[in-house]
């Protein structure tokens, strides 16, 4: 009389703990190299605001310079205080820096995010046209 075997179609014990061991080894590098393309995905973003707060700035600036009632002299810092933090964005701060280099002013904008680690700054040089 012939015996008939079934196939087995389960895993076996030590199956099982082969993939649980490969699983505990490859996992955690998978799940830190995706929180840290979660967390980096953020700075983009946080650079293109402060870009907008540096340059909304100097265009402010640019307007006062060239405003007829005001002109070059009003480039100065009393005009444009610096903000800590800037009204309506938490977490970010704007200063200003005005030098005189021979007979032009040089203007710098810095916005700063994350508490000074990240900046982004705008640079441009006025002339007295008068």
């Amino acid at each position: 009389m012939a015996v008939i075997r079934k196939k087995r179609r389960a895993a076996t014990i030590i199956e099982v703990v082969m993939a649980i061991v490969i699983l505990s080894i490859a996992l955690p590098p998978l799940i830190s190299a995706f929180a840290d393309a979660a967390h980096q995905s953020i700075h983009p973003s946080n650079a293109a605001i402060a870009s907008f707060l540096a340059t909304e700035r100097m265009e402010e600036v640019i307007a006062r310079r060239f405003r007829a009632t005001d002109g070059y002299d009003a480039v100065t810092m009393p005009n444009f205080p610096n903000e800590s933090p800037v009204a309506g964005f938490p977490g970010f701060d704007r200063t200003m820096l005005m030098l005189p280099v021979g007979n032009y002013k040089r203007v710098r904008v810095t916005v700063t995010w994350k508490g000074g680690a990240n900046q982004i700054f705008v640079e441009r040089l006025f002339a007295e046209l008068d």
